[in-house]
Formats: structure tokens, sequence, C-alpha cells
């Protein structure tokens, strides 16, 4: 059974108001890969989006990179269908409570969210929202990920 990470692009990974990543992203996706997990990633935007994820240098780090107009759990679930995975030993990483974290959850993922940012206030509505873990850094997934 594979482990997988779905990450998400805009303000998980990547800062918009600084227009670069976040601290030490390359390092966490090498690390990561080398304990053996296989990343994917999923962007809700136009198609320079892809361009820009060429541009920072991370593309090659993803096994599959979506890019839609309005992310979706059908988005999350074109991933998790591509293979038997064990769900209980992989995670989705977002920064937002009421989507990515209640898709990865409704998926029967392990959920990380990512509580900084535009979002660090956006309190969970339902228990579908509510993450198994939260972190401040994006670096501290490491210690949540074996």
């Amino acid at each position: 059974m594979k482990k997988i990470i779905i990450f998400d692009f805009n303000r998980t990974i990547y800062d918009p108001d600084k227009n670069c990543l976040a601290p030490y992203v390359k390092f966490i996706l090498r690390i990561l890969i080398r304990r053996g997990f296989t990343l994917y990633l999923i962007s809700q935007a136009n198609l320079s989006r892809e361009d820009l994820i060429g541009n920072l240098g991370i593309k090659q780090y993803f096994s599959k990179i979506i890019i839609t107009k309005n992310k979706s759990k059908k988005d999350f679930e074109r991933i998790v269908a591509l293979k038997l995975i064990d769900r209980n030993a992989s995670f989705v990483i977002g920064d937002r409570t009421r989507k990515e974290i209640r898709i990865g959850n409704s998926l029967g993922l392990q959920t990380i969210w990512f509580k900084a940012g535009k979002f660090a206030n956006e309190k969970p509505r339902t228990k579908n929202e509510q993450p198994k873990y939260a972190v401040r850094k994006l670096k501290d997934v490491l210690k949540i990920i074996k």
C-alpha cells in the first residue's frame, strides 16, 4: 500500500503575499520523499499557476499536480483513486479547515491544518472540518509525518 501526501499550494507551500515559497519547503518535500511518501499538489487557479510552480523549482517533487478552477472533492478523489493507498498513513495538508481539511477527512486521510496566514483563525464549523493535527510552521509537519 502506498503512502501519499496531498499538499494545497496557495498559502500552504506558497505565500502569495510575499510571492515566494514558505520557509524550508524544498527541504520538507525532499525529507518526505525520503520517508517513502508520494507527493501530490492541488491548486485552485488559472493556467498561469503551472508556470509559477515550474518557476519556483518544485515541480519535480510531485508525482501529479492538479490545477483546477474550483477545488473540489473530485480533484482529491482523482489522486486517491490512482493507487491503493494506506489512508491511515496518508495526509492532506492545507490552510483551510473548510476546504482541504474537510475533504481530506471525508476521504479517510489524516489531516494537517497549516494554521498560519489569512485563514489561521478559520474555525472548523463541523466535526468533518476538524483537523487531526495543526501546525503553525510548515516544518513542523516533519514531527508528525514519520
